[in-house]
């Protein structure tokens, strides 16, 4: 049986668009050793992207729990477009899902300002934040907007990867979360920076 032991963390994926992050947070769960890896796909390009079937019903959902990948489409759950009730259910399934049983679990919310803000961040997101660690879940979010995080995902985020930023308060916003800001404005297209908030290491690396 595989091991999937390896020390959870809260990702942060940060970039403006085109610089690599979304090929980042693929790649990552491609790569991870991991039980399950769950993505709420809105706009149905993760599945497309990964070339994988994407679940469209609470039976679907449970139904592909067994290969390891669980992609939910919410269009029709939620046919009259309320996105942000598919994603607290999303959240609230992925939660209950990840307590049955061990090892590590990866969740991935692209372009994750979309779902929550500065001011508020739903009960069922803030709760696997914040409690997916005792289930042995980790988030990976993505964003281009990293000014637009709650602190309740900021302040639990093990990992920063910033790959190029150009707005002045994006900017501000890694700086304040640990990171070179000059070096990550410096940044070619494809190449990141990343910085583990505990350790303080850094490491750099180039996807195209």
């Amino acid at each position: 049986m595989a091991d999937y032991t390896l020390e959870l963390a809260n990702t942060l994926i940060v970039g403006m668009s085109g610089s690599g992050k979304s090929t980042f947070a693929y790649r990552y769960l491609l790569n991870a050793p991991a039980a399950c890896r769950f993505l709420f796909d809105d706009l149905g390009r993760a599945a497309t992207r990964l070339n994988l079937r994407p679940c469209y019903t609470s039976a679907e959902l449970e139904a592909a729990l067994a290969s390891r990948w669980v992609i939910f489409n919410p269009a029709r759950m939620f046919p009259d477009g309320d996105y942000k009730a598919a994603f607290r259910f999303f959240c609230d399934w992925v939660y209950a899902a990840s307590q049955r049983g061990p090892g590590k679990k990866l969740v991935l919310v692209d372009e994750i300002w979309q779902w929550q803000d500065r001011e508020d961040i739903p009960r069922e997101l803030d709760r696997l934040v914040r409690l997916g660690r005792e289930e042995d879940t980790e988030l990976v979010s993505a964003t281009q907007s990293p000014s637009l995080i709650n602190a309740s995902i900021t302040g639990q985020s093990t990992e920063l990867v910033c790959f190029r930023l150009d707005e002045p308060k994006e900017l501000a916003c890694v700086r304040r979360l640990g990171a070179d800001a000059e070096a990550v404005q410096g940044l070619p297209l494809g190449s990141f920076l990343s910085w583990n908030r505990l350790t303080r290491t850094k490491l750099s690396g180039k996807l195209f």
